[in-house]
């Protein structure tokens, strides 16, 4: 027997924007697969949706003009239509389109087999109607679901328990948004009555109901109905389109209205396939009664890939619309069979997590894990809003773009935030919560959403970014966080500093800093400096809490710029630590700095807002533990110290904050080596560091301060440069010359700042020598002091 020919058709008229073009798609898959040929297949390609069967374009236009069998679309739990139908079957004749209850009377009075499933159905309705003893419109207001309930329960027609399924799930009383407020009706429109009307517009079974003048009246009617249906199906372009008829919020911008065209108004317009395919496309999305399968399990109603709206930074949503819904329509390329599609979209997959997807935010977090069905490349995102068209009372579809599937590395690190972040978004939904915080959680949203749909390194940082603000809003909102009992978010594990790890100058320096702490563990690390936290608790309570034991009062930082609050940091620190009676400066880090970009700091060549940031979020991470970030490695292998050109006044004055001893060599030709000793090792050159240097540099005394580091580093066996001609006194006095140059170009609280950042071996070499020199003393045609101290020792002899 030979093969049956197979046509591939590129439906024109089906697009992913707007819904209503989306949703034509999914309708036309489905009837032409249950009604006319199982094999149908359909997919998408380059934004328009393809149709594979044994139907021609000519097939399919015929089919839905003389074969197509509409699903029995009724709403008699919204209005008062049900109660105003004359149920006797009398044939009507009609002079204009009927609408409200004489549509529903003029689906009765037809006698073709294709309208014989939507007559049982309204059968079905008033059954249930008087078992629940509903006779007026009143009694429905407080009886709407014990009736919902009953009608799927006891109806025997399948396509009208598809209806019900897509619109309500009774078990819990929930409408699906997709079928605006009301399950079938938006304000009062009702989606029902809509669809009657425009059936019996395009389809022969009506036309002995209209009387003679009638604009689709005998002949006429299919010739407009073909011509109207090729422009749904393939955008064939048509003028008889139907004004004030409204398509709802499936394509708001065929509403009318202000602004609608050239002109100052226009009135509503729509084909009316497009209403009739959409709302049979909206059947794909049947709701279920689900178990939630997680600890905090609990029966909810769930509408395939329909989750609460997301406001974020790029959307375009207002705050107030966060009451909304997210629809998330996937886009597949590969040909599916209408019952593979529909799979998907009932029982379809999304879990952020060990949970159902329940916000936007969640969906795109699934995809980003792959944690949704195989198959699809891509999803159109809809938010269904109040009031944007026709009023407060009515939804409209709002397009958010394309999101495509890709697998991003680290997405599943969110993880460890979702149960503070929890806490974080339900007191700050609160009405009562100061504008801040909303504002915090729509950014770390928009953050999270923005590395799901790109990935990457710079954009998990806006993560890190975004949680660290909201962090430093609490850390200023005593009262707000103790109402709301929210704790600071610490112990993120070291895989997020890898994870956000961009390689710039601003993330190398802000990652230095974070894991500065006391080895000895007698004084916090530097978060301690930025927040009244408990960090005795691992940072895990506020200090001050009644849980907490501590009163620390170490926190300097405050709205300052970044120079100060680092320089108010070292000398808090050095502070505490001799108070603590420290062996050692409570400076350790497990991450340290390359010269380049301590160099690139003092000249104020990098972005400070953005390191402050980074400060702030970074320091929620446990930097003391895990791998070390791989760029770290290569940054050490790559860098030579020998060619960077720093200040020699910052190299004198960063050998007195040092968090460990130095060891100090001289190799055979006179040539100094220096480097941190570990914690194992014994000895080692210990200089003191000098407090009042901290103070001289904020009152521009750098000279002075200078001075001050020469004698100390000669107190600590060391013989620093200038060393004093031979037979002459030392030069001490020499560094005063900076203080009398006046502008040397060097920022003295930018130099204050910069001795916090710690530093490699690479960096302490070069600082060694460019302080400390090999033979025993100089040469008396040594350049001048003040020559050589100045800002760079680039083309300084050894």
């Amino acid at each position: 027997m030979a093969e049956s020919i197979t046509h591939d058709l590129e439906l024109a008229g089906c697009t992913p924007e707007p819904l209503m073009a989306y949703l034509k798609a999914l309708g036309i898959l489905r009837l032409v697969s249950e009604q006319k040929d199982p094999n149908a297949r359909g997919w998408w390609r380059n934004d328009v949706f393809h149709l594979r069967s044994m139907l021609d374009c000519s097939a399919l236009v015929k089919f839905f003009l003389e074969e197509y069998q509409p699903t029995p679309i009724v709403v008699p739990w919204s209005g008062g239509d049900f109660f105003r139908i004359n149920w006797s079957r009398v044939r009507p004749t009609h002079a204009k389109t009927p609408t409200s209850s004489k549509v529903v009377e003029a689906i009765l009075a037809t006698n073709t087999d294709r309208f014989a499933p939507y007559r049982r159905s309204l059968q079905a309705c008033k059954a249930a109607l008087g078992r629940c003893g509903i006779d007026v419109k009143e009694k429905m207001g407080t009886q709407k679901w014990a009736f919902i309930q009953e009608l799927r329960a006891s109806c025997e027609e399948p396509r009208l328990i598809e209806w019900i399924d897509a619109a309500a799930v009774g078990t819990v009383e929930k409408f699906a948004a997709l079928l605006g407020s009301g399950g079938g009706s938006d304000g009062n429109t009702h989606f029902s009555d809509n669809f009657m009307q425009n059936l019996w517009d395009m389809l022969q079974d009506f036309d002995d109901q209209r009387q003679a003048g009638h604009g689709r009246a005998n002949h006429s009617t299919n010739e407009i109905s073909r011509e109207l249906a090729r422009d749904a199906l393939f955008k064939a372009g048509t003028n008889r389109l139907i004004v004030k008829r409204t398509s709802s919020l499936y394509d708001s911008g065929a509403v009318g209205g202000p602004n609608a065209t050239q002109g100052m108004e226009r009135e509503s317009i729509s084909n009316p396939w497009n209403v009739i395919l959409a709302l049979e496309g909206t059947i794909a999305f049947a709701g279920a009664a689900t178990k939630r399968l997680a600890t905090n399990a609990a029966n909810d109603g769930a509408f395939p890939f329909q989750v609460s709206a997301s406001v974020t930074v790029q959307d375009g949503l207002a705050d107030k619309e966060r009451a909304g819904t997210e629809v998330w329509l996937p886009l597949w390329t590969r040909p599916a069979r209408s019952d593979e599609v529909l799979v998907l979209l009932r029982e379809g997959r999304a879990q952020c997590g060990s949970r159902p997807a329940r916000t936007g935010v969640d969906m795109a977090r699934a995809i980003a894990s792959l944690g949704i069905d195989r198959g699809i490349g891509a999803f159109g995102r809809y938010a269904i809003l109040k009031g944007r068209v026709g009023g407060d009372n009515y939804n409209t579809a709002a397009s958010l773009g394309r999101f495509h599937v890709a697998e991003r590395q680290d997405v599943d690190l969110l993880r460890e935030v979702d149960p503070w972040l929890e806490r974080f978004r339900r007191a700050a939904g609160d009405k009562n919560a100061p504008p801040r915080f909303g504002s915090a959680l729509r950014r770390i949203d928009s953050a999270i959403f923005d590395f799901c749909k790109y990935g990457g390194a710079a954009f998990f940082q806006k993560i890190v970014v975004a949680l660290g603000a909201a962090e430093r809003g609490l850390a200023n909102a005593e009262r707000f966080r103790e109402d709301k009992k929210l704790k600071p978010l610490a112990g993120l594990s070291a895989d997020w500093i890898k994870a956000a790890d961009d390689d710039s100058a601003e993330f190398v320096i802000g990652r230095s800093l974070i894991t500065i702490h006391n080895s000895e563990g007698k004084i916090g690390p530097l978060r301690a400096n930025l927040e009244p936290v408990d960090w005795k608790n691992r940072c895990r309570k506020w200090a001050g809490d009644k849980e907490a034991k501590t009163k620390d009062r170490s926190v300097v930082w405050n709205a300052a710029d970044l120079a100060t609050n680092l320089a108010n940091v070292l000398q808090r620190r050095i502070m505490d630590g001799d108070r603590a009676g420290c062996e050692h400066l409570p400076l350790a880090s497990r991450f340290t700095a390359p010269l380049d970009r301590v160099a690139a700091f003092i000249a104020g060549d990098l972005d400070d807002e953005r390191i402050e940031q980074l400060i702030w979020g970074l320091m929620l991470i446990d930097g003391q533990s895990g791998a070390r970030s791989a760029r770290a490695d290569q940054r050490r292998d790559r860098a030579d110290a020998d060619e960077i050109p720093v200040p020699r006044a910052y190299a004198l004055l960063k050998l007195l904050f040092l968090p460990r001893p130095l060891a100090i060599e001289r190799s055979a030709d006179g040539a100094v080596h220096a480097r941190l000793m570990s914690n194992d090792e014994e000895g080692g050159v210990i200089i003191r560091p000098e407090p009042s240097i901290l103070h001289l540099l904020r009152a521009r005394g750098l000279g002075e301060a200078c001075k001050i580091a020469m004698r100390r580093l000669r107190a600590s066996g060391l013989d620093p440069m200038p060393k004093p001609i031979r037979g002459r006194r030392v030069r001490d006095n020499d560094w005063l010359e900076l203080d009398r140059m006046g502008d040397d170009g060097i920022d003295r609280l930018r130099l204050a700042a910069s001795l916090l950042i710690p530093v490699d071996d690479r960096a302490l070499n070069r600082i060694a020598r460019l302080v400390i020199r090999g033979d025993d003393l100089e040469d008396p045609q040594e350049p001048a002091a003040a020559e050589a101290i100045a800002v760079s020792a680039e083309g300084e002899s050894q």
